[in-house]
């Protein structure tokens, strides 16, 4: 059911304004997409902490959420860096996401079986079956692979593109 509500969702942004159209295909990764400093909010049916890696699993319906971002996905692991000031304090280093995941900003709509996003590179991979939706242009392939902080993106294995032409 959530990935036909996407499909939906994708199907209304790409209908929206034509006016919006006729400027182009502008497809740009970065801000909205940074996890930043802020509160992680995560609910989940269940929590598992493995102490000798310090690694936390959040699993069944998982919704994190960061601001103005929402990760939905069967399954949320948190992997941490050491902060290295000797506190014993850490900060999220990774986060990988599986099971229908989907990944929504106020400018984009992600969706994929796994994304895995590195803090520290500020890098998002995201596998199988991605579909992606910003504005009315809406893209799909087998591997997207995204630089947060150059705001670069490319997509792989049989990429399909819907560019709305009025």
């Amino acid at each position: 059911m959530p990935r036909l509500m996407f499909r939906l969702f994708a199907l209304l942004l790409m209908l929206a304004s034509p006016a919006l159209a006729q400027q182009g295909v502008q497809i740009n990764f970065g801000q909205s997409l940074r996890l930043d400093g802020s509160a992680l909010e995560v609910t989940a049916d269940q929590l598992n902490v493995d102490q000798a890696t310090g690694a936390t699993e959040f699993s069944g319906n998982v919704l994190a959420i960061q601001g103005e971002m929402r990760i939905a996905a069967q399954s949320l692991r948190l992997e941490y860096a050491g902060s290295g000031s000797g506190t014993g304090s850490q900060r999220i280093g990774r986060l990988i996401a599986s099971g229908g995941v989907t990944m929504t900003t106020p400018d984009e709509a992600l969706e994929a079986r796994e994304a895995i996003y590195s803090l520290q590179a500020q890098s998002l991979e995201m596998t199988g079956a991605v579909m992606l939706v910003q504005g009315q242009n809406m893209l799909s392939g087998e591997r997207f692979v995204a630089d947060l902080r150059s705001g670069s993106g490319q997509m792989f294995g049989r990429v399909r593109t819907i560019i709305r032409m009025e």
